[in-house]
């Protein structure tokens, strides 16, 4: 199920080289978009799907018998191999130094936050804890048809507790609603693309939640955009729970499009979660319509360590309605340095019609900085 161990160290060796290169260029960059840690979702069953929009948690079967003990020893072998790993790299002058450069921006990520916050509300001294933050991931994916790929990508929020009790101002480096839905559910690279805006939000009513996004993507020429969100969520019985969540956007020039997703989650045990899911994605000016199909099982193995198995299917509507790609993955989320450092594994297994069907397995791996300082 897992990497070998000598292929498992160098991954993470290998991950950690361009973070130690990225975090130089941090003290200079702006904070993003919001994103989530991950973990809430094996964690609870009346929770909604993991989204880059909801508040973050920092980083807070088998047929037999004998496969699931074999698992098992698979899952502790991975697990031992990681510790030892940062055990070693925790004592190199490297990680001081990446350590001590992560503290510095998480305080004056907190800094901007509170002087902003300070000077919209006209006063000089806060009485509130501001909690802005910011979020570095280091994407590498490894594949049978795209042999290799990798990215950077940061995100963030700023929290202006004193300004306003619903506005938030937001930054990101990349709009999810604007790539196909295969994109989104395989968690592909998509195209940097900056903006900047506001949010309001509305306060929770009956299991209600609504947010309005309105801004500017940084392109030529410049690119207004207005979001808008409703979710919603409800307890069906002591094991189920039903969710809903759909969001409409418009950019000046993309035109129009649509994204709905529905949901149901029940409580198997108290660390596993079983989920199906379907989802609806529409982009008006090309009159496409996408929709995916899932199951999948949560797994809590142990604090801030989650392990999910998924399968799926995707389709589309043009030329003709058909499925063109089905999917099998497993996510494996651990931090593994107190609560700032996520480590994130995606084995893949595609079968796509692109490919003439033919086995594409793949391999992600996924580094996550945070920067905070509440």
């Amino acid at each position: 199920m897992f990497l070998p161990g000598m292929i498992l160290r160098r991954l993470i060796w290998a991950a950690f080289m361009p973070m130690l290169l990225a975090s130089g260029l941090l003290l200079s960059s702006a904070v993003m978009a919001q994103p989530d840690a991950g973990f809430d979702e094996s964690r609870r069953a009346a929770s909604e799907p993991v989204d880059d929009t909801d508040s973050p948690d920092h980083a807070d079967s088998a047929n037999s018998a004998d496969n699931a003990g074999g698992d098992a020893a698979e899952l502790a072998e991975g697990d031992d191999i990681i510790t030892r790993t940062m055990a070693e790299i925790e004592h190199t002058n490297a990680w001081r130094w990446l350590e001590a450069r992560r503290d510095g921006v998480s305080k004056n990520v907190s800094v901007i936050g509170r002087n902003l916050d300070d000077w919209l509300a006209g006063e000089g001294i806060g009485e509130r804890s501001n909690e802005s933050y910011m979020r570095l991931r280091i994407n590498q994916r490894v594949g049978r048809f795209n042999t290799y790929h990798g990215n950077i990508r940061v995100g963030g929020s700023i929290d202006l507790p004193r300004a306003t009790e619903r506005w938030k101002l937001i930054f990101e480096s990349e709009n999810t609603e604007r790539d196909s839905l295969r994109d989104q559910r395989l968690n592909n690279v998509s195209t940097a693309s900056f903006t900047g805006g506001f949010r309001y939000e509305h306060p929770e009513r009956n299991g209600w939640r609504f947010n309005h996004d309105v801004g500017m993507r940084a392109k030529i020429p410049l690119d207004p955009f207005y979001r808008f969100r409703v979710r919603y969520g409800v307890d069906l019985s002591d094991d189920w729970y039903a969710g809903f969540s759909t969001r409409i956007f418009y950019y000046n020039n993309e035109g129009w499009g649509q994204d709905t997703r529905v949901f149901f989650t029940r409580i198997l045990t108290d660390k596993l979660n079983f989920r199906v899911e379907s989802e609806v994605n529409y982009e008006h000016d090309e009159r496409l319509t996408e929709f995916s199909q899932s199951v999948a099982l949560y797994q809590t193995l142990g604090e801030r360590e989650t392990l999910t198995y998924e399968i799926g299917l995707i389709g589309q509507n043009q030329p003709v309605a058909t499925v063109d790609n089905y999917f099998a993955q497993m996510v494996y989320r651990k931090a593994i340095y107190e609560d700032w450092l996520v480590l994130e594994l995606v084995p893949q297994l595609l079968a796509e019609h692109e490919n003439d069907w033919q086995p594409d397995p793949r391999v992600q791996m996924n580094l996550e900085i945070y920067f905070f300082d509440f």
